[in-house]
């Protein structure tokens, strides 16, 4: 009798509670899936963006052929990132393989993202708010490739993601909660023929203060019945 309460229990904890590990909970392909998820939780885009940690092939300076930065508000990527220059040689056309490590951590109320050669952080109250990483990957044009692998949040492996020929990929990271946090993994730009300026090969990582979303009726009425039940064995016992 005493299995039936706790099972009822854990189902509505399970319905309406936070996961206990950082797990994807969505990856597509397009622009219109990934925004349709994020509406799914409550979160509009770039209002629910606490920080931007960007790389992307061509920009707009005359030093390099790659810039990677941390962005953050009021202008996210419409303005120049924050800490040193990210201005570097990717590699050459068909080289491939060039991955690059990668990082982007929370400690504190401090933001950081490291890249190649460029480092910056950013402190701020709206770095705690934080639970939940959208990563977007994007090539345009064939033999182009935006790559990453061994992605890790707090030790626990993610796989990796390709955009490639012209294409999109996404994910969506969810279950770290508050506290310290930190994504790991590497990052490679391919392309043939000239370089794809214009930000036509780059990723995103977009930092998200997801609003918590109140339990929906279905999730509170089975959280009620494991109550209940639980009540009952307690007064028979």
């Amino acid at each position: 009798m005493k299995v039936l309460p706790a099972l009822l229990l854990a189902a509505a904890i399970g319905a309406g509670g936070a996961q206990a590990a950082p797990v994807i909970t969505f990856t597509g392909s397009t622009d219109t899936a990934f925004l349709a998820f994020l509406a799914g939780r409550g979160v509009a885009l770039p209002a629910a963006e606490a920080a931007v940690a960007q790389a992307r092939g061509g920009n707009n300076a005359g030093n390099g052929d790659y810039e990677a930065g941390l962005h953050i508000p009021p202008n996210l990527t419409n303005a120049a990132p924050v800490g040193t220059a990210g201005q570097f040689s990717w590699g050459v056309a068909g080289g491939g393989n060039a991955f690059r490590p990668f990082s982007l951590a929370r400690t504190g109320s401090t933001l950081a993202f490291t890249l190649g050669n460029y480092a910056g952080s950013w402190t701020n109250p709206l770095v705690d708010g934080i639970d939940m990483l959208g990563l977007r990957l994007r090539s345009e044009g064939a033999g182009s490739a935006t790559r990453m692998r061994a992605l890790a949040l707090n030790g626990t492996a993610l796989g990796g993601l390709l955009a490639s020929g012209g294409g999109l990929d996404f994910a969506v990271v969810e279950g770290f909660g508050p506290g310290d946090f930190v994504l790991t993994g590497e990052a490679a730009l391919d392309w043939t023929g000239g370089f794809p300026g214009g930000s036509r090969l780059g990723f995103q990582i977009k930092a998200i203060d997801a609003p918590t979303l109140v339990p929906g009726p279905a999730a509170l009425a089975l959280f009620g019945l494991g109550m209940l039940c639980l009540g009952l064995v307690r007064s028979r016992g």
